[in-house]
């Protein structure tokens, strides 16, 4: 048997729902993890890194360096996987 206290720090923490009010009087409370989508309001060409950077909890210029750092080492044809992100990425 799983504590509900545990459960909770664990969603809390593990998967980063720290934006929004916690309530844990409310009957069967639940927290559910933060969903990848576009950045709207930190976005360069698509929002795409702005959107991993809410995802993670990251600022958004460290998800930038660490994508231009990838495309210069040429894992994955990063330009084409970000223009993928950013058809398939919800708004």
């Amino acid at each position: 048997h799983i504590s509900p206290n545990y459960l909770n720090f664990f969603a809390t923490y593990v998967f980063n729902c720290r934006s929004r009010r916690l309530d844990y009087n409310q009957p069967n409370f639940v927290i559910m993890p933060a969903k990848l989508k576009k950045s709207r309001t930190d976005k360069m060409l698509a929002g795409v890194c702005g959107g991993f950077a809410e995802y993670l909890g990251w600022d958004a210029t460290l998800v930038r360096v660490l994508f231009v750092i990838l495309l210069f080492l040429g894992y994955g044809s990063p330009i084409l996987i970000y223009f993928i992100l950013a058809i398939v990425m919800p708004d």
